[in-house]
């Protein structure tokens, strides 16, 4: 039974690890992206380049907070304490960890944090 749950446990992890190198690379190219230049005599292509702009730092934003998850969740992996939700202190369900493999509530406990 160890073995089954350690087994688990590595997949989740090979999971995040492969999240993070995913984030890291797209977060590593936004910075083109973020310092394009804003001059233009046009004014409609001024807004679009500033809508632009706002929607690359609103997904920088996700993707560095997203980012910070999957730490997290490595670290909870290395600890032992990965998938106990930080509420409750039950266990994660594994179809909630395959789907959001750095989650930190079960769906009860997510369900009432986001009500609030």
């Amino acid at each position: 039974m160890a073995t089954a749950v350690k087994t688990r446990k590595d997949s989740y992890r090979a999971l995040l690890l492969k999240k993070r190198d995913e984030l890291l690379a797209s977060i590593k190219a936004e910075p083109e992206a973020l310092s394009a230049s804003l001059r233009t005599p046009d004014e409609v292509e001024f807004a679009v380049k500033c809508a632009e702009q706002d929607l690359y730092a609103q997904t920088a934003d996700l993707r560095s907070q997203t980012l910070r998850e999957v730490e997290s969740a490595l670290k909870r992996v290395s600890v032992g304490s990965y998938g106990v939700c930080e509420s409750c202190g039950e266990e994660i369900s594994p179809a909630r960890l395959k789907a959001i493999p750095w989650a930190r509530y079960c769906v009860t406990c997510q369900e009432m944090r986001s009500r609030n």
